[in-house]
């Protein structure tokens, strides 16, 4: 499937004086000779504008890294769908093969990954990719301000004794879980309020999380929990030893009972849509770089 960039190799000029041209960008300045080899080359390869396809539904294609356990990648797809829908997308999962009309990429990925997705799209998105790259657009999660979020919770609440239920799991080479361990027990150390009784990092399962609460000799006031599966376990525990921990859910996606900290909000998803959806229709040029902080959730 020809691209702008196809044509803008052709003719000799940019990919934006491509993309102007063909969208009559009546404040771009160009040459006849320029408008019309532009013009002739997108009509010899077949290509549309976002303008010409604005009655068709784009295809969005969905990349995910490793970022939490097995499964969650057709959990997460599930859920995008709906929205993606709403936004007047076609949303897939896929590998790194065919093409789309833009490609969102969740997560950490090499360059040579990133190199494979500009030739399956001609529009990227990355959320949480390392670094800053500004030749595509990217959503960063501000990581240290969740954790921070939690334990000012607790302190505004008067609570001190605050403790951490977790565990981590290895997957394609990355250790899911450690960086929210570290980050959180370094926060409570630097506050003065890190006690090594009151913190654990198990195997991310149920198991862990109620073993770990179970052998404590005294349960603290509140307690983060690195996942939803540790914190059945960690609740269970809770109940049978009949504590009123104040307990908070670190929480990646999708919703849970009770207090969570939820890092991939909806809004973070919207956001993703909207911007993909103004570079497919042309209605900006410039690549942005957008925050989107986790938030604090108290569910019933």
């Amino acid at each position: 499937m020809a691209g702008i960039r196809d044509i803008a190799e052709k003719c000799g000029v940019s990919a934006g004086a491509v993309s102007r041209i063909l969208n009559g960008d009546p404040s771009f300045s160009v040459t006849q000779q320029v408008r019309e080899a532009v013009e002739k080359e997108a009509e010899r390869l077949g290509y549309k504008t976002p303008r010409q396809r604005r009655n068709d539904n784009p295809h969005i294609i969905l990349m995910l890294a490793p970022i939490d356990k097995p499964g969650f990648e057709s959990e997460l797809f599930s859920m995008l769908q709906p929205m993606a829908r709403q936004a007047g997308f076609e949303l897939s999962l896929a590998d790194c093969h065919g093409r789309a009309d833009g490609l969102i990429a969740l997560g950490e990925f090499t360059p040579e990954e990133i190199g494979c997705f500009q030739s399956m799209a001609e529009h990227l998105l990355f959320i949480n990719n390392l670094g800053f790259d500004f030749s595509y657009d990217s959503i960063k999660v501000d990581y240290r301000y969740a954790e921070e979020q939690v334990i000012d919770f607790f302190l505004s609440k008067g609570i001190r004794r605050i403790g951490y239920a977790g565990g981590t799991f290895r997957r394609s080479g990355v250790t899911i879980g450690r960086r929210r361990f570290e980050a959180f027990t370094s926060m409570l150390s630097e506050k003065g309020l890190l006690n090594e009784d009151w913190v654990f990092s198990g195997n991310m399962d149920a198991s862990s999380g109620y073993d770990g609460i179970m052998a404590m000799t005294e349960v603290p006031d509140g307690i983060l929990i690195s996942d939803p599966e540790t914190a059945e376990g960690v609740h269970r525990a809770l109940r049978e030893r009949k504590s009123d921990a104040i307990a908070i859910t670190y929480n990646n996606f999708f919703p849970v009972s009770g207090t969570e900290l939820r890092i991939f909000t909806p809004d973070v998803w919207h956001t993703a849509f909207r911007l993909i959806s103004e570079k497919i229709k042309g209605e900006r040029e410039q690549n942005q770089c957008v925050f989107c902080p986790a938030r604090l959730l108290e569910n019933t």
